[in-house]
């Protein structure tokens, strides 16, 4: 899951000026298109909302990069489309745009389906 331009420069404010930041929040969002590094192309329309992601664990993939999954069952209940891509935010709405990557298969539900994210399947990797 590619970091956004918001959590980049974040990340860069912090190891070379010093300045701290917290995400205290973290929601995930599903996306009809490749959701870039702004957050566009997020599903809309009742029943969908971003769902919460509380918990994480940390899981060292190879040795060289490090890798973060969720640790509880996602049901993401949305409008009928297909969506192929899931983001991360700081807030339930609005908010900043953490990342985003591709699905690993397109999901394609009718109306008041839920899109299912597995223990585990949510992986934010930094190489």
């Amino acid at each position: 899951m590619p970091f956004s331009d918001y959590l980049d420069q974040k990340i860069l404010d912090k190891a070379f000026l010093g300045q701290d930041f917290q995400v205290t929040e973290h929601w995930c969002s599903l996306h009809t298109a490749d959701p870039g590094k702004t957050g566009q192309s997020e599903a809309a329309g009742a029943p969908y909302d971003r769902k919460a992601v509380t918990q994480f664990t940390a899981v060292d993939s190879d040795g060289n990069a490090k890798r973060i999954r969720n640790v509880a069952l996602l049901l993401i209940q949305v409008p009928a489309g297909t969506y192929t891509h899931i983001g991360m935010w700081d807030t339930a709405s609005g908010g900043n745009f953490l990342g985003g990557g591709p699905l690993s298969s397109p999901a394609t539900v009718n109306d008041g389906d839920f899109v299912i994210v597995r223990e585990n399947d949510l992986s934010i990797l930094q190489d």
